[in-house]
C-alpha cells in the first residue's frame, strides 16, 4: 500500500503542478496580478523547500527569502509606508507587533536573558510584520489564492514521494498507535506528518470556501489523499469543525450577506478559544492528547509563578538542552504564546485574532472568508500553525490571512500616490468641461 500511495502522491503532485501552470491566469487573478502571485507563491514554495535544499541552514535561506520579498516590495513600488487603509488590519498588525515586542522584552529581562541565538529569529519576525504592513496597502488577495498557494507547496512535497523512501515514517504502536491507510505515515522531507497535514488542511478549507465544480473536485481529492496518507487525526477533527463553520456561513450569507463579522461574535469566539486553551494547558496530564500533555506540563511547571508575564521562548531550548523538557516544540500555539509572554501575550494574541477576523471583505461573504482563520484558531490547540516570534514554512498562511479581502477574486486596488485631499480635488478646468458637456448635450437634444 505504501508503494501505491507513493505513486498516487507523485502522480497527483505532478498533475497539480501542471494544472497550476495551465491556469496561471486564474492564479494571477486570485492574487490581483501576476507579480504578486509569483512573489507570494514563490516565497511559500521556497521556504518549504529550504530544509531539502540546505538542510540545517534552512533558517538562513528563509531569512534571505524574506529580505528578497522586502526588496521586491521596495523596487517594484509596492512598498507604501502609510500601510493599509483598513483600520482593523492596522490594529491587527499592531497587536502582532506588540506581542513580538513584549515577548522579546520578557526573554531579554528574565533569568540570564536570551539563550542561544534567538535575535535572528526575532528580527525575521519583525521584518515579516514590516512586509505585511508595506504590502497590505497595494495587495489584496482572495481565499482562492490560499488554495492555489497550498497546492503549489503540496506539489513540491509530494512529487518526490515515489522515489524518496524517507518520505514515510513507520507507524507507531502501543498506547499511541497511529497509522494511515498507506501502512505508514507520510511526512515528505520533514520530520513530522502533522506538518504536511496542516498544509493540506488549510488548502482544503480554502478550496472548499472559494472553488467550484472541477477545481473543487481536483483540489479536494488531492488534499484528502495527502491527509489520509499522513494519518493525522488532528486534521480530521480540525477540518470537520471548520467545515461545520463553512456550512453555517453559507446559510447565513444566503439570508443576509455581510461585509464583516460583528465584533461581538469575533470577541466571543476568541475568548472561548483562549479560555479552552488555558484550561487545557493547566488541566493536562502527561498523557493528554497523545502525550502532548507531557510538553504542556513541562512548560507549565517552568512557568510557575510567572504565568502573567511568561519567561521567554529561548528558555524552552535551554530546558531541552539540559534534559528538563521534551525534544518537541510546544505542540500548541497558545502554550507557545503563554510560555513566551504569559497571559499578557495571550491577550495580545487574542486581540490579533479578533481584529483580523472583524476586518471587512469586499464581496459580502465575511463568514466564509474567515474560515481559514477559524481553522488557525482550532488547529492552534494542538499545533503551532503561526509562530509570531519567527518565520518558517507555515508563515505564508498568516501573510495571506492578513491580505485576504474577498472569497474568490480580489478587488482591483490602485491606491492613490499622493495625499487624499489632492486626489479628491477636481483637476483644473474640470467644472468648465462638465458645464460645456451639459450644454452640448442639451443642444444636441434640441436639434
Amino acid at each position: 500500500m505504501t508503494t501505491i500511495f507513493g505513486v498516487l502522491l507523485t502522480v497527483g503532485g505532478i498533475a497539480v503542478a501542471l494544472w497550476l501552470v495551465r491556469i496561471r491566469r486564474n492564479v494571477a487573478a486570485a492574487f490581483g496580478d501576476r507579480a504578486s502571485a509569483a512573489a507570494l507563491v514563490g516565497f511559500a514554495v521556497l521556504t518549504n523547500a529550504a530544509p531539502a535544499l540546505v538542510g540545517s541552514h534552512s533558517s538562513v535561506l528563509i531569512g534571505v527569502l524574506l529580505v528578497a520579498l522586502l526588496a521586491w516590495l521596495v523596487f517594484s513600488g509596492r512598498a507604501v509606508l502609510r500601510g493599509p487603509s483598513d483600520v482593523w488590519l492596522r490594529i491587527s498588525i499592531a497587536m502582532a507587533g506588540a506581542l513580538l515586542v513584549w515577548s522579546v522584552g520578557v526573554d531579554a529581562l528574565t533569568g540570564n536573558g536570551f539563550y542561544g541565538s534567538r535575535l535572528p529569529a526575532y528580527g525575521a519576525a519583525a521584518l515579516l510584520l514590516l512586509a505585511i504592513w508595506l504590502m497590505a496597502a497595494r495587495t489584496a488577495v482572495s481565499v482562492r489564492a490560499m488554495a492555489y498557494t497550498g497546492l503549489a507547496v503540496l506539489a513540491l512535497l509530494t512529487i518526490p514521494t515515489a522515489v524518496y523512501e524517507q518520505s514515510w515514517r513507520i507507524c507507531t504502536g502501543g498506547k499511541l498507535e497511529k497509522c494511515s491507510m498507506a501502512g505508514a505515515l507520510f511526512k515528505s522531507f520533514y520530520n513530522s506528518e502533522n506538518y504536511v497535514a496542516m498544509l493540506a488542511s488549510f488548502t482544503l478549507v480554502a478550496a472548499f470556501c472559494a472553488m467550484r465544480r472541477l477545481k473543487l473536485v481536483v483540489t479536494t481529492s488531492f488534499c484528502l489523499l495527502v491527509i489520509v496518507a499522513t494519518g493525522s487525526r488532528t486534521s480530521y477533527l480540525a477540518v470537520g469543525a471548520v467545515c461545520a463553520w463553512v456550512l453555517a456561513a453559507l446559510l447565513v450569507q444566503r439570508l443576509r450577506p455581510s461585509l464583516r463579522i460583528p465584533f461581538a461574535i469575533c470577541v466571543a469566539l476568541v475568548i472561548g478559544a483562549l479560555t479552552a486553551a488555558t484550561y487545557l494547558t493547566w488541566s493536562a496530564s502527561k498523557t493528554t492528547l497523545s502525550n502532548r500533555g507531557n510538553i504542556w506540563v513541562a512548560a507549565r511547571d517552568y512557568l510557575s509563578g510567572r504565568e502573567a508575564v511568561g519567561v521567554g521562548v529561548s528558555k524552552w531550548f535551554h530546558l531541552q538542552d539540559i534534559g528538563a523538557a521534551p525534544t518537541h516544540f510546544f505542540h500548541s500555539g497558545y502554550v507557545l504564546v503563554v510560555f513566551s509572554g504569559g497571559l499578557v501575550a495571550l491577550t495580545l494574541f487574542g486581540l490579533w485574532m479578533a481584529t483580523l477576523m472583524h476586518r471587512s471583505v469586499e464581496d459580502g461573504q465575511a463568514f466564509t472568508a474567515k474560515a481559514p482563520l477559524v481553522l488557525l484558531i482550532v488547529y492552534s490547540f494542538t499545533e503551532v500553525v503561526w509562530n509570531p516570534l519567527s518565520v518558517d514554512g507555515l508563515t505564508w498562511i498568516v501573510v495571506l490571512l492578513s491580505l485576504t479581502a474577498s472569497v474568490s477574486a480580489p478587488p482591483a486596488r490602485t491606491p492613490a500616490p499622493g495625499p487624499v485631499d489632492l486626489v479628491d480635488r477636481p483637476a483644473p478646468l474640470a467644472g468648465l468641461r462638465r458645464l460645456i458637456g451639459r450644454q452640448d448635450s442639451r443642444a444636441a437634444a434640441f436639434n
